[in-house]
């Protein structure tokens, strides 16, 4: 750092780090009994971050840090914010299941924080070798808790195809690195744009490209680069589903963000075509799909790739904006987006964990069957949540697709907002078809215990309560998006 005054930019990180610090040492000296500390803990932790993060929005650094490599703008900080409070979620809905399932408390919340951790560095990344380092300091805790619970062959088979198939995503996503530096001389978002912003000068830089969108879009699980995703959610213990399906997703995102909307920005008009297409694939295979399971568990996880669709498509309606003012629009479509999709997946994710407090089951459509009538609170608060996937308003999933859609007609991709508005009707068979078994159907002959943790609960209704507030008050987030 050439000005010292520059590194309470990084009091977020700093803050992160300790708190993971803080909890393994904690870890190690707390006797099983009182286990149950490293949630407050963690909370503690994540809520001091969120504060530092905080501070540093009044004041950012006005340019990038250490040479370029590492900026700490409004951007960066939203998804900051974002990625903590998937982490307090997270640490809240987890407790009930793990425990039950004698699954360490501890463990668990450090990988949790490493993870996050990860997303920051994503979220900040300029420069191509510390967008490296992050993705890999996010990824690599996500094997661990996708194959967290060591005993069930699922959770090995899904932390196993992770691992393999996402270490083969980052040797390419590599290839593509060496690949633009070979071209460009630079490793600097800033710099690589420069040397761009000529245009498409040869085969070799369609070829850099081609490397770059496979790696990063296979870690944001796209249609064709998805095929780790059912297993690795269905296998992983169900509150890491949550976080699975949302915090990579975040950080996937953040990397998409910083490398095509800035080092690869003034060749927008080459890859666009090809983030079309991927949207449009994406969305339907994962709906189409998502509509043949029985599976709660695993229909989301095919939901989840059909929303990495929706986002795409907000990155595509940038990348075809010649206004910079609906560029700007783009950028916070995919921001809210993720926003509103992290709180109501993983919440959704953390009901079917509640039902699965029998070992033995996995979220079949049956356990859901009657509902209503045994957990009308429960049901009420999954209701909303579907609600909310489906894009129905008042609720967030319905202000998030709708302003995806129209910047993707103000983008001149009226086409592409047609995909997404049939997509959103497609989706709505498979989430309606578990309200109607919660509401119309009988339980089961003998229906598993729901899980009546009070910290649970407390987490389930704060996301429905995010849910609907951003649904009917959606300025809330947009005014914090930077323009």
């Amino acid at each position: 750092m050439n000005d010292p005054a520059a590194l309470y930019a990084l009091l977020p990180e700093v803050a992160l780090a300790i708190s993971v610090l803080v909890i393994i040492t904690v870890d190690l000296f707390l006797p099983r009994e009182r286990k149950w500390l490293l949630t407050p803990l963690t909370v503690a932790g994540l809520a001091a971050t969120a504060l530092a993060i905080g501070a540093v929005w009044t004041t950012p650094p006005s340019g990038a840090l250490a040479g370029g490599v590492y900026t700490v703008d409004r951007l960066a900080l939203v998804l900051k914010l974002a990625a903590v409070g998937i982490g307090v979620l997270t640490t809240l809905f987890a407790p009930g299941y793990l425990v039950v399932r004698r699954l360490p408390l501890g463990e668990f919340n450090a990988i949790l924080l490493f993870s996050t951790l990860g997303i920051f560095v994503l979220a900040s990344s300029a420069d191509l070798i510390t967008l490296f380092l992050g993705l890999e300091l996010m990824v690599m805790p996500a094997y661990l808790l996708a194959a967290f619970h060591k005993t069930d062959r699922f959770s090995n088979e899904g932390g196993l195809k992770y691992f393999l198939l996402g270490s083969f995503a980052s040797a390419i996503l590599l290839f593509g690195i060496a690949w633009t530096y070979g071209l460009t001389g630079s490793t600097v978002f800033t710099e690589i744009a420069e040397v761009f912003s000529g245009g498409l000068m040869n085969g070799a830089v369609l070829v850099a490209i081609g490397f770059l969108t496979v790696g990063a879009t296979f870690k944001a699980a796209a249609v064709p680069f998805h095929f780790w995703t059912p297993d690795a959610y269905q296998g992983a213990p169900t509150p890491i589903t949550g976080f699975l399906s949302v915090g990579p997703k975040l950080g996937a995102f953040a990397l998409l963000l910083r490398l095509f909307g800035e080092a690869l920005g003034p060749l927008r008009t080459d890859w666009l075509d090809v983030f079309v297409v991927l949207a449009v694939v994406t969305m339907t295979f994962g709906n189409v799909v998502a509509l043949t399971q029985t599976n709660v568990k695993r229909m989301l996880a095919y939901s989840s790739i059909a929303h990495t669709g929706y986002i795409l498509a907000g990155l595509a309606a940038f990348a075809a904006a010649t206004d910079p003012k609906v560029a700007t629009e783009a950028i916070e479509a995919v921001v809210f987006y993720l926003v509103g999709y992290s709180v109501m997946n993983i919440a959704a994710f953390a009901v079917v964990g509640m039902l699965q407090r029998d070992v033995r089951r996995y979220g079949g459509l049956g356990s859901f069957a009657g509902l209503a009538g045994r957990q009308p609170a429960l049901a009420a608060a999954m209701t909303v949540l579907l609600l909310s996937l489906t894009g129905i308003p008042p609720t967030v999933g319905f202000f998030a697709k709708l302003y995806v859609l129209l910047t993707s007609v103000d983008a001149g991709l009226a086409w592409l907002a047609v995909a997404i508005a049939l997509n959103a009707a497609l989706a709505a068979f498979y989430y309606l078809r578990v309200v109607v078994y919660m509401y119309m159907r009988d339980p089961e002959a003998e229906p598993a215990d729901v899980e009546r943790s009070g910290v649970g609960r407390l987490a389930l209704g704060l996301s429905v309560a995010g849910v609907l507030l951003l649904g009917i008050f959606p300025g809330i987030l947009l005014g914090w998006l930077p323009a």
